[in-house]
Formats: C-alpha cells, structure tokens, sequence
C-alpha cells in the first residue's frame, strides 16, 4: 500500500522521495477521472503538465507507466463505474478532480490511494479525518471554494456595479454525492446570500443537476430577472461551459465563475458596460 501511494499531486505532480531516488523498475497503472472531456483546451493543458512533470521524475507514458484515462461528461453515476473497473484492474492509483470521484473509489475499494486535484474540502465532505492527520487512503489538495464564494460575490459587484439579482448556479446533487448533507448545502447558501444582502444584492437560487436541467435554469433566471450569473465550479457547469458561453452572448449579462473561461467573460462584459457608458 505504502509503496503504490507514492505519487501526491499539486498543479502538476509531484512524487514521494523513494521514487525521486531512482528510475522505476516495474510499469506503473495509475487512472486519471476527469468530470468534462478528453482534449478541450484547459484539459490538455492540465494534463501537458502533468504528465511532463512525472516524465521529470521517471515515470513515462508507454515506457514504465499506463494512465487510463475516464471522463463522466457532466454525469456523476459514471465514477462508480469507473471505480469498479479500476479496482478490478487492480491499478495503483486513481486521480480525480472531483470528491464525488473519490467517494465512488473509496467505497468500491479500501486498497486504491486516491489522488486528488483541488477538490471541495475533504474534511466536510468525509473524505479525510483531520488535515494534520488525515488517514485513509486519500491525499492531495483542495481548492476551498466555499470560503471563496461570498469575496467573488464581491468581486463580481465591483466589476459590475449595477448588479442587483445575481442568480447562483449551483448543483446540490453534486454536493450531496460528495458528501455533503443537505443542511449543511443549504445552510451555505443562506450564508452567500447574507453576503450578498450586505452589498444590496438578491442572491437566487437556481439549481442544476444534470445537464438537461439548463433550459429550466435559464428559464428560471429570465422569470427573476436576474442581471448577472455567478457559477458554482461543479461538474455539471464545466460540461455546460460552452452553453454558459452560448447564454452570456444571447443574453448580454455577465457570467462569472473560477473557470478561466468564466473569469474572462466577466472581464469582457464589464468592458462592454463600462464603454458603452462613455
């Protein structure tokens, strides 16, 4: 167990000190579980790095280790397979990019380490004991976007003042199946929305499921009048990122979220309102 739990990821990867020491003699089965698709633009640059990075430290592709690579596509369900199927493989390690990820690997099996890519706190999702003393078979980093949301709020009130009804695009399945109870899911949101009400901004649930949940969500922004969209970085919003695309354009309202693609086009729509005002 010791010696296949030796590869722990950042940004990139980095790898344990037995493994810096020398060049792997055997070929390592590590499989990678990501939430959107092979091969967009963000995806191949993630992955540019982190296989460059294992190269650096001994591991290649095809010389002395095999990556399976699995992607739900916006369907969460599919990580249990995912997992079964690695278990019976019996690969090394699994990395994943989302807790709902982990969760399937865990429970499919207790003998996997599990890497994990900025994933929402491990700790309330159930996914570690404590972060000075984790245990289990799960490491790696997360990103805390949580305690993030209420400063993005603000940053998106700043970029665009007239901003009074932001709709908040969220994915409570996405939550629960990570872990999360749905008291504590809702009384998040109460807490954004108490930020929200302290600079004069209505924030409105609107929530998103499955990707065939859109149509209704846009339907539901448009009946509230919202002025601006901030998203909740899950699986299910980055499968739909070109479709957010497709309804900022229409729609003329900025989107925002963590993604660089989000990022950029509430950058770009505060340009546009910030011009046309002159």
């Amino acid at each position: 167990m010791i010696g296949r739990r030796r590869i722990i990821t950042g940004f990139t990867c980095v790898l344990g000190a037995t493994a810096l020491a020398q060049v792997p003699r055997r070929t390592y089965h590590i499989a990678w579980f990501g939430y959107t698709a092979k091969n967009t633009v963000d995806e191949d640059r993630f992955l540019a790095a982190f296989i460059n990075r294992l190269a650096e430290l001994g591991f290649v592709v095809d010389r002395n280790l095999t990556i399976d690579w699995r992607y739900a596509e916006g369907k969460n369900e599919r990580y249990a397979e995912f997992a079964a199927e690695m278990r019976d493989k019996g690969v090394d390690l699994v990395v994943t990019v989302t807790a709902t990820a982990a969760h399937a690997v865990v429970e499919s099996s207790h003998d996997i380490p599990v890497v994990t890519c900025g994933i929402f706190d491990p700790l309330r999702t159930g996914l570690i004991a404590s972060f000075a003393h984790p245990g289990g078979q799960v490491t790696g980093v997360s990103s805390f976007t949580g305690d993030l949301m209420p400063k993005r709020i603000e940053l998106l009130k700043a970029a665009v003042p007239s901003v009074s009804k932001i709709a908040f695009a969220r994915c409570p399945e996405c939550g629960r199946l990570s872990g999360l109870s749905i008291a504590s899911i809702d009384a998040a949101f109460e807490s954004y929305r108490e930020s929200a009400r302290s600079l004069g901004i209505t924030l409105i649930p609107v929530d998103i499921n499955t990707v065939a949940d859109f149509s209704a969500a846009v339907a539901l922004i448009e009946g509230k009048k919202a002025d601006a969209v901030l998203l909740v970085p899950t699986s299910i919003n980055a499968k739909l990122m070109d479709d957010w695309v497709a309804f900022e354009a229409e729609h003329r309202i900025p989107v925002m979220t963590e993604y660089r693609l989000g990022c950029l086009l509430i950058c770009l729509r505060s340009f546009n309102l910030q011009s046309s005002r002159q």
